[in-house]
Order: structure tokens, then sequence, then C-alpha cells
């Protein structure tokens, strides 16, 4: 199985697996502002340019998201990524609380008519096997709140 690392430094590594077509952000710490936007918004281009319809975020060593970039997520990102064609978005949880609460606000705050489903888990390997799986009629997803997401 190939994968392709698009991006690696000190904040973040964006990989692919393209016979999954699956997308991999691993963050490594946290960060802020024009960081964090030019990490997310790599992210989208490779939705774009290589057609995948699955993103895995490994939020595990992520840290809070300031309000700013919260807004700026809500505001820009989310209306972009609901254009891209993802089908999937899976979430690993932060360590981070403050990090957990933001991440549930945005996810919370999506619309309704967003063309992917959404769910968090505790472990990557898990994350990846649910990408894999069952269509969204299918199944039945539960929140960060929830120990175990499927």
């Amino acid at each position: 199985m190939r994968v392709d690392i698009l991006h690696d430094d000190a904040d973040a590594t964006i990989e692919v697996h393209p016979e999954q077509r699956l997308v991999r952000l691993t963050w490594k710490r946290p960060i802020f502002g024009e960081a964090y936007r030019s990490v997310l918004m790599k992210v989208l281009d490779v939705v774009r340019e290589q057609g995948t319809n699955m993103w895995l975020s490994d939020g595990r060593n992520a840290g809070p998201i300031l309000q700013n970039d919260q807004v700026w997520t809500m505001k820009e990102f989310t209306p972009a990524v609901m254009a891209a064609g993802l089908e999937r978005i899976a979430i690993v949880n932060s360590s981070d609380v403050l990090n957990m609460m933001a991440v549930d606000r945005m996810v919370n705050a999506t619309p309704a008519e967003a063309p992917y489903d959404i769910a968090f888990f505790e472990d990557p390997s898990i994350a990846q096997l649910w990408l894999m799986g069952k269509a969204r009629s299918e199944q039945h997803v539960e929140g960060p709140g929830d120990k175990g997401a499927v």
C-alpha cells in the first residue's frame, strides 16, 4: 500500500493513501493563526487535487484552537470543505480539553446539509477502519464526549 508524504514539518504531517482515497493529517503540536490555517488549506488542496474523499485528522498532539481560528474555520474553511467532495471525516481526539471543546463546537455548527459524515475516535487505527466501513445510512455516529465513536 503506497503512502505519499506531501508535507512534513514541526507542526504537522500530511500524507495521502492514494488507493484508499484517504488524506491523513497528523498534528504534532499546538499551532495558531497562519500556521494553523496553512496546514488546513494544504489538506483542502490535497482533497481537491487528488480526489481524496476521506480525511483522518489525528489531533492527539493538538492544543487549544484560538477563537479567531475557530471563526475562520467555520466561516472560510468549512464551506470550502463542504464543496470539496469529502464523504467522511474521522477525528482522533486531542488530550487537550480546550481543543476537544473547540472541535465539538465547530462540528456541531457544521450545517446539516454537509455531504460528509464526521465521527470522533481515541485511536487512529479504529478511525481508519471506520473510514473504510459502511455508508452513512447504515450507522450511528456519536460525538467527542462518547467513548469509542461508532
